[in-house]
């Protein structure tokens, strides 16, 4: 097959396209799991949606769990003249804080595909982190950079906002779609795409940093020369160390889920844990997600090859040296935007939208790692949602998502589970 070129812009146009059709209306015949001793099944009396701290109008909500089993939930709010202010709000039992602003009138990105986010590092030291426009007199450039800002005192205070991926005199950076986790109560580990070689080579990086509550102490490093140009990441941290996940690319186009690991030696060379063989010529924007419990991670991803679409999901007992054989999630009309938790008895509950009469279906579903799942629960349905993001906390899973119907408004519920 001859190879197709395209500039970079025509890429995020095409993956723009893509989405808006799969959102259309996708066919595909969905796996309903078998039977359990053990219950998989989700109460619908035990999903709710709750009051939303976030204003109307405010886009790109993203929550986090927190080591204290609480979560942050964290919005952008966008002004006239295409800057906005980071906010966020923590769930601490069963109440929102009241919003508090974390950095405000700054260029952010609005793609939201590359939400900001709080990890913490401790109950005091926080850890915001965003994707930025670069500021340039001519606004047609795709450049943005990945920044960063500390507070350590629980969110009362932030520290001036840090680069976290690029030197000011360093052009062609233009992806983020970062992802962060902690390693102690002082330092965190960066995961993100990188398109700095991209005029070069056509090419987008993966690309890591371990930064501390007083900045970037590590050089960038280099974990994958070739990936999808703007699919979220993944990174956690597992029982036998670092994971990150992504949507990896080759010279022919396929674009299947990509791990790396962190070892002994520093990280691992990439590979493939589930090939789907899933040729598209444009970027999705549909990447994976992780979760580690104790003893099982769990890796959610979505895919489409030959126009297939399903959410796949597959347990490891070894912090992702070696994965389970992949389980399908989906009902059967899959759009993906995918997220996962695991529970303490290690089983994990998946999210996903799927399309159903021109509508976005927000589901979960429980699942084991013997195969057993119970049925799709259908938690919310409405025009655009958006990309979910889920948390776990003391009183079960928090939920956000946002909705443009037709004002963008940020949405909250709360899962609970045995």
């Amino acid at each position: 097959m001859k190879r197709k070129e395209f500039t970079r812009r025509q890429l995020l146009q095409n993956s723009a396209a893509f989405g808006a059709a799969v959102l259309a209306g996708s066919v595909a015949r969905g796996i309903i799991g078998c039977g359990s001793k053990r219950s998989s099944a989700l109460e619908a009396g035990k999903w709710r949606e709750m009051p939303s701290p976030v204003p109307i109008g405010s886009i790109s909500p993203r929550v986090m769990a927190q080591p204290d089993q609480s979560a942050v939930l964290s919005w952008l709010e966008p002004q006239e003249d295409r800057k906005a202010t980071m906010r966020f709000s923590i769930w601490r039992d069963a109440r929102w804080s009241p919003p508090a602003t974390i950095a405000s009138n700054l260029a952010f990105s609005r793609d939201q595909a590359s939400a900001p986010g709080v990890i913490g590092l401790s109950p005091s030291n926080l850890v915001a982190y965003w994707s930025q426009r670069v500021s340039r007199d001519q606004q047609s450039t795709n450049e943005i950079a990945l920044y960063m800002a500390v507070s350590s005192d629980g969110g009362a205070h932030w520290a001036p906002p840090l680069l976290v991926n690029r030197a000011a005199a360093q052009p062609g950076e233009d992806n983020a779609y970062a992802s962060a986790v902690s390693l102690d109560n002082r330092h965190a580990q960066f995961a993100w795409l990188d398109g700095r070689d991209w005029e070069k080579s056509k090419r987008v990086q993966l690309m890591s940093r371990v930064v501390s509550i007083e900045g970037p102490i590590s050089e960038t490093r280099l974990l994958d020369p070739d990936t999808c140009t703007c699919c979220s990441t993944a990174i956690a941290r597992t029982s036998s160390g670092l994971l990150a996940a992504y949507r990896g690319h080759n010279t022919e186009n396929i674009r299947d889920i990509s791990l790396v690991r962190g070892v002994d030696s520093g990280w691992s060379q990439p590979r493939i844990p589930h090939p789907d063989g899933w040729h598209i010529e444009a970027c999705p924007v549909n990447g994976p997600h992780l979760d580690a419990g104790e003893k099982r991670t769990a890796l959610i991803w979505f895919t489409a090859p030959q126009d297939r679409p399903a959410v796949k999901l597959a347990f490891s007992h070894d912090g992702g040296a070696e994965f389970a054989p992949a389980l399908r999630l989906d009902a059967g009309r899959a759009v993906g935007r995918a997220q996962v938790v695991v529970l303490r008895d290690g089983s994990a509950v998946g999210f996903w939208l799927e399309s159903e009469g021109g509508a976005s279906r927000l589901v979960a579903r429980r699942v084991r790692d013997d195969g057993s799942m119970g049925a799709p629960l259908e938690l919310a349905r409405g025009a655009n949602l958006g990309y979910p993001h889920v948390a776990r906390t003391t009183e079960g899973i928090v939920i956000a998502w946002s909705e443009r119907n037709p004002a963008s408004l940020v949405h909250a519920g709360l899962l609970q589970t045995d």
